[in-house]
């Protein structure tokens, strides 16, 4: 799912929650690398990169001033929660609920050039974009959706215990029971995902369908800024669900964590705050 405002906005928050773990990240590298998988959904011309260019610096710039210290903020508030024997799932959502207010700081940072930049395209670069997104569609449901409910709910909670890993080492059998339930409890939720993916994709068709036009801003903008506008009536319902599902699970296991799980937990989370902490802002332009 690349598009510009899902990118650089996925890129961002990645940043700004550090749940990317960048060993070695720094801004100064950000630019070319959002540039670069910007121009592999749509094959860009050196004129657009040259207009996109100084955007992408300047929209990096207000991330590491505005956002950075929200960042070292919430990974704060994350160690102390976490640091409680069994913190409440009622407290893991509030924390959660505070990556969907960075998301939406961050859509509204990108609305402007992403409109400049989508609104510019020619009909053989939307065609690339369409093509680009059909054979990511192609490749997330025959990953996600093709195979039978269980393999998905197996391979779900798979990835979880993946995730998981890094910040808790070796899973008890109990944790790992617990994340089998979870994922589990889910059910069609991989279905549920791509479908109201391409609901929004279609939504993003008939946009750029008058993107010359006068009216494409304001069809655009809440695209960007407003996603859940879009919703399926079935995402609608289920993701309220499957964020509270996620709250108690992470309550769970949390509650379930040994001593050194709880050490591991926190040293984690002391070495990314470090590592914000020390980023250095992109210089304004002279």
């Amino acid at each position: 799912m690349i598009r510009l405002k899902a990118l650089v906005s996925a890129t961002l928050l990645c940043i700004t929650l550090s749940a990317c773990s960048m060993v070695g990240f720094s801004y100064k590298h950000m630019d070319w690398w959002l540039m670069w998988k910007i121009d592999d959904a749509l094959n860009l011309t050196s004129e657009q990169k040259n207009q996109l260019e100084p955007q992408l610096q300047t929209l990096l710039n207000w991330h590491c001033s505005a956002e950075l210290p929200n960042a070292i903020s919430w990974l704060e508030q994350s160690q102390l929660l976490l640091e409680q024997p069994a913190p409440s799932s009622a407290a893991i959502s509030l924390q959660i609920k505070q990556v969907d207010t960075a998301f939406k700081r961050i859509a509204r940072q990108i609305t402007s050039p992403a409109t400049q930049l989508l609104g510019g395209l020619s009909d053989q670069q939307v065609a690339h974009l369409y093509a680009f997104l059909k054979e990511q569609n192609q490749e997330d449901r025959e990953e996600f959706i093709d195979p039978p409910l269980a393999t998905q709910i197996s391979e779900r909670s798979t990835r979880m215990q993946e995730r998981l890993e890094p910040w808790l080492g070796q899973l008890s059998a109990a944790q790992i029971k617990r994340i089998d339930s979870w994922s589990a409890s889910l059910g069609e939720q991989n279905r549920i995902w791509l479908e109201n993916r391409s609901a929004w994709q279609s939504a993003l068709r008939s946009a750029l369908a008058i993107r010359h036009t006068e009216a494409f801003a304001a069809r655009l903008r809440p695209l960007i800024e407003s996603r859940e506008d879009f919703y399926t009536q079935d995402y609608k319902q289920a993701n309220p669900k499957a964020q509270a599902a996620l709250a108690d699970l992470l309550s769970d296991l949390v509650g379930q964590a040994t001593d050194q799980q709880h050490a591991q937990i926190s040293k984690r989370l002391n070495t990314l705050q470090a590592q914000l902490t020390q980023q250095v802002c992109i210089p304004a332009a002279p």
